[in-house]
C-alpha cells in the first residue's frame, strides 16, 4: 500500500519565500533640500537586489510661481548611506512636478560583490537637490 503525501501549494510557497526572504529596515531620518522635507528611507533586501522607498513633502510654494513655471519643478538625486561596511547606493537624478506627500522608489544591484544578502540599517540619507527641469544637482558634501 502506497502513502501519498500532499503538501498544501500554499505551504510551499511560504516556505520558499520565508528562505528568500532577505530583509528589510526602516529609518526616519531629516534632509531638506529647497524646503523639501525628506522623513522616511525603507530599504528591502532580495539577494543581491535593494528596493529603495524614500517619503518626503513638496511644499505648495515651491510649486506654485506663476511668472515663471519652468521653476515649479524640481529635481534631486539621494544618497542612502548604511551603517555597517560603509556602503552607500546613490539614486538616479529624479523630478518632482507638484506639491504633498511623495514617495520615491529605486532598485540596485549590488553585483557580484553582493553585499545587499547581509543585513544592515540606514545610517544617513543625503539628498541633494536644484529647481527647474534643466538644472544641475550638485555634488555631495
Amino acid at each position: 500500500m502506497k502513502f501519498r503525501f500532499r503538501i498544501p501549494a500554499i505551504l510551499v510557497a511560504l516556505s520558499g519565500s520565508a528562505l528568500a526572504a532577505g530583509w528589510s529596515h526602516d529609518a526616519d531620518v531629516s534632509a531638506s533640500v529647497n524646503g523639501h522635507s525628506f522623513k522616511h528611507v525603507h530599504v528591502t533586501a532580495d539577494g543581491c537586489k535593494l528596493a529603495f522607498e524614500i517619503l518626503f513633502d513638496a511644499p505648495d510654494k515651491g510649486y506654485s510661481d506663476p511668472k515663471n513655471k519652468v521653476r515649479n519643478y524640481h529635481l534631486f538625486q539621494a544618497k542612502v548611506q548604511f551603517a555597517k561596511g560603509g556602503q552607500a547606493v546613490e539614486s538616479k537624478v529624479f523630478g518632482n512636478p507638484a506639491p504633498g506627500e511623495r514617495v520615491y522608489r529605486f532598485e540596485h544591484d549590488t553585483g557580484s560583490s553582493c553585499w545587499a544578502k547581509d543585513k544592515n540599517t540606514v545610517a544617513k540619507l543625503d539628498v541633494i537637490g536644484c529647481r527647474g527641469r534643466g538644472c544641475d544637482v550638485g555634488t555631495y558634501q
